[in-house]
């Protein structure tokens, strides 16, 4: 699935160009707001509530009627939401001083309204931990969105067709998720208690508000109304989606890892939970930050090959992007939020996410001005690394994180050596991307073969979160 989104990446990046890819996304921004505005919990609900009243009704019922009443109340408020799209937008493009984008108001409506009733049913389908199914028909949407993206291409629709291939992909794949529930959703009701609905529902809904400063879309609202030029903005888009893909294989981690550091916690409290999460902490930055590093390096190289060279000028943007995110990556961002819950410090989060929230609206108010794309970077990057790094704080005071740090340490060196002679030959000889991704690669994996920094420990924690993990790294692994 990540091939194909990136593969649906690189298309329209190529097709759209610098100038309609900063357009695109500045149109992007809009019905994603609204949707955080249309949210009302409604999912942390379904994922909260909906096992607890399977375990309480077996019959099934009460989670019937809970499922029922969401999803008409979340056709009701996207209908209304809707409405107020339709007729807020030319407010809003007067506001950030792009009327002539109103051509596109029924596709932005259209999309809304698809994003919006994607979301409800495939959370639905993950709480109900029907992974497969999931899998199987996100695949096929992003596959679907691919080929409708190729047919629009083809017939120059320009942005109009990129928004309806991905509208009409995820159209098909609600119909899909609407059917296989169809059986389920029908049958006798009972109204369950909704005394603790209302108020989770309440701080979900609160919690996500506030964290719109930490979204990407914020920066690009921002930078629409500084008249940061379209060009300026899709470097922007470009880097912090290719930075955000770099992290890739720390998909689906978190949540399995998630599970480990909290039954860890129950089983041995603190002391426990500091051994797993380190081991897991430090085995995860051998994922990333050679990657981190190489991307970082060549960050130029990198956009020329995948997207092309109009987009040369992104690998600035890239790279500065990548310095924030890595390290924030590197820090434990994939757990740390866990790890908060699992040591009942929920408020910490709430808190926490404000304070970033607040840091990067403020600092965007001032860069983005003074530097433009790059002043966006230097905004969401601090503020980034300063949730990662308040959490750690807090996490600290319970229980003790600074044994990851020389992983983390032998990590970063081993990547710095295995880049140099990548890039020395990059240099003086030919600077061919794949070529010297080859030679970094070989050169990170001989240094592994020949330190062995694995321990026996980091086996046994790694091949809780997958059996196969001791076949992968047993060569690198330092046997007493």
């Amino acid at each position: 699935m990540q091939i194909l989104l990136f593969g649906v990446s690189i298309l329209l990046t190529r097709y759209l160009g610098k100038e309609r890819l900063g357009i695109y996304a500045t149109l992007l921004v809009i019905p994603s707001f609204v949707r955080l505005l249309n949210q009302f919990g409604l999912e942390t609900l379904i994922n909260k509530k909906l096992p607890e009243l399977m375990v309480e009704d077996p019959t099934g019922r009460q989670g019937r009627y809970l499922v029922q009443k969401i999803l008409t109340v979340r056709a009701m408020t996207t209908l209304a939401f809707g409405a107020v799209l339709y007729v807020g937008l030319p407010h809003y493009l007067d506001f950030i001083r792009m009327p002539e984008l109103m051509e596109y108001r029924s596709a932005l409506i259209a999309y809304f309204f698809i994003i919006t009733l994607n979301s409800i049913f495939s959370t639905l389908f993950m709480t109900r931990l029907e992974y497969k199914t999931v899998t199987l028909s996100e695949t096929v949407c992003a596959f679907l969105n691919l080929c409708f993206l190729g047919i629009f291409i083809y017939l120059d629709y320009g942005i109009f067709g990129v928004l309806y291939a991905y509208t009409l992909s995820t159209a098909i794949n609600i119909l899909i998720y609407f059917g296989l529930s169809w059986k389920s959703l029908k049958g006798e009701t009972q109204a369950p208690d909704w005394q603790e609905m209302r108020p989770l529902a309440q701080a979900s809904y609160f919690m996500t508000l506030l964290s719109f400063g930490l979204i990407t879309q914020s920066d690009i609202l921002l930078m629409n109304y500084f008249q940061v030029e379209p060009a300026g903005i899709g470097f922007y888009h470009l880097a912090t989606g290719l930075g955000g893909m770099l992290a890739f294989v720390m998909v689906g981690v978190g949540p399995l890892a998630l599970s480990i550091l909290s039954e860890t916690y129950t089983r041995e409290s603190a002391e426990g939970l500091s051994r797993v999460w380190c081991q897991i902490v430090g085995f995860a930055s051998f994922l990333t930050v050679p990657i981190f590093v190489f991307a970082g390096c060549n960050a130029e190289s990198l956009i020329h090959f995948v997207y092309g060279e109009q987009f040369l000028q992104a690998g600035k943007v890239l790279t500065f992007y990548i310095l924030f995110f890595g390290l924030a990556t590197i820090a434990g961002m994939d757990f740390v939020t866990s790890t908060l819950f699992i040591l009942h410090r929920r408020d910490t989060v709430v808190r926490v996410t404000v304070e970033g929230s607040l840091i990067n609206i403020g600092l965007n108010l001032v860069l983005i001005p003074l530097y433009q794309e790059m002043g966006a970077v230097a905004g969401t990057g601090l503020a980034m690394v300063y949730i990662v790094s308040r959490q750690l704080f807090v996490i600290q005071k319970q229980m003790d994180v600074f044994p990851v740090l020389p992983t983390i340490g032998k990590c970063l060196l081993f990547s710095l050596l295995a880049v140099v002679p990548a890039q020395t030959f990059a240099i003086f000889f030919w600077d061919q991307i794949l070529l010297t991704a080859v030679i970094y690669a070989s050169g990170f994996i001989i240094l592994l073969a020949i330190v062995k920094p694995f321990t026996e420990t980091q086996v046994q924690v790694l091949s809780a979160i997958h059996p196969k993990v001791p076949t992968w790294i047993n060569s690198f692994v330092r046997h007493c």
